[in-house]
């Protein structure tokens, strides 16, 4: 018989026993967080290093990206849109319900016929306005084919008599340079018969990360000041990989003879001292010469002695100015 004295003993083993099966478990979730807290830190360490070897890849490969070109001659053979006319399909199916409607027996007991064929009568109205709305919808979208379709005509013309006001609205109908931030900041054009000269506003230093992100042994991030020679390097690939997208982007559209796209920036004249929009990259670009490289292999900076260019820079000190290059004669 068991006692109470008994019963309390086995009691309190119980609890004593739940108690510490409760701590082991709650050592055990801890253990098992602080895994999952560690294997989190190690993922978002390694997709930071990722993200900024991305970006640094990004910023020096601006080149390899282009517009497919515009084939003016396919542009030339485009049929004129022709003009729609207007579609009763509506208006005829509501037309054939009112002829074709037969007052019933009870209809004509009740005296329901009137009501009916007006209810018909007024469907058949509402089908008119909506063959209407729908043909001013097409009407509407036929417009700005044809719109599209005269303008297109007319620069096409244009550029097939190398009329340097249609290289202008070329570019300002395709506008390829409108989200022109992997690029730079601004860019302006003068245009000739055979070529175009470009002053790209270039982006500032800032566009490059002044340090370098690694994934230590451990899993844990490491982030350490780039040498400012590798910072150097880093913007003059990114200035030349900037400097011939332009000009790819504007082969892509105009069939000229050569692009001298200027990589203008805000720098230091050492003569007054005062910051100038000045030249740091001066290159005549053929779109013959660009084609024959592989574009997917080049380091941007070496691809530049393909090209009559001025360029001036050093690892230690960057870029300095430069004179806008000229063609030989």
């Amino acid at each position: 018989m068991t006692t109470l004295k008994g019963a309390i003993r086995s009691y309190g083993a119980s609890v004593r026993r739940i108690e510490r099966e409760q701590q082991r478990q709650a050592r055990e979730a801890a253990k098992r967080f602080k895994e999952q807290q560690k294997q989190q830190e190690i993922k978002n360490a390694k997709q930071a290093v990722l993200d900024w070897k991305n970006y640094v890849e990004t910023i020096q490969s601006v080149h390899k990206n282009c517009t497919e070109p515009i084939d003016w001659l396919e542009i030339e053979k485009t049929e004129k849109p022709i003009e729609p006319n207007l579609q009763t399909r509506n208006e005829a199916l509501a037309k054939k319900r009112l002829e074709n409607f037969k007052p019933s027996f009870f209809d004509k007991i009740f005296g329901s016929t009137q009501k009916k064929i007006k209810r018909l009568s007024n469907q058949l109205e509402q089908a008119k306005q909506k063959d209407k709305k729908e043909f001013d919808i097409v009407y509407k979208n036929y417009l700005n084919e044809l719109n599209n379709w005269n303008e297109l005509q007319d620069i096409s013309s244009g550029i097939k008599k190398r009329e340097t006001s249609s290289y202008k609205k070329a570019l300002h109908y395709f506008d390829p340079f409108s989200d022109i931030g992997e690029l730079g900041t601004k860019i302006s054009f003068a245009f000739n018969e055979n070529h175009i000269d470009i002053d790209l506003h270039v982006n500032s230093l800032n566009v490059i990360p002044d340090y370098e992100l690694r994934q230590t042994s451990t899993g844990k991030l490491s982030k350490k000041n780039m040498p400012k020679s590798k910072f150097n390097e880093l913007y003059q690939d990114h200035i030349c990989s900037a400097s011939m997208r332009v000009a790819r982007e504007v082969f892509a559209y105009l069939p000229i003879d050569y692009a001298r796209v200027n990589a203008m920036s805000e720098i230091v004249n050492t003569k007054t001292g005062h910051l100038e929009e000045q030249p740091i990259l001066s290159v005549i670009f053929p779109p013959q010469t660009i084609e024959s490289l592989n574009l997917e292999t080049i380091d941007p900076s070496d691809s530049m002695l393909n090209f009559v260019h001025n360029m001036k820079f050093t690892k230690t000190k960057g870029f300095s100015i430069v004179e806008k290059v000229k063609l030989e004669e």
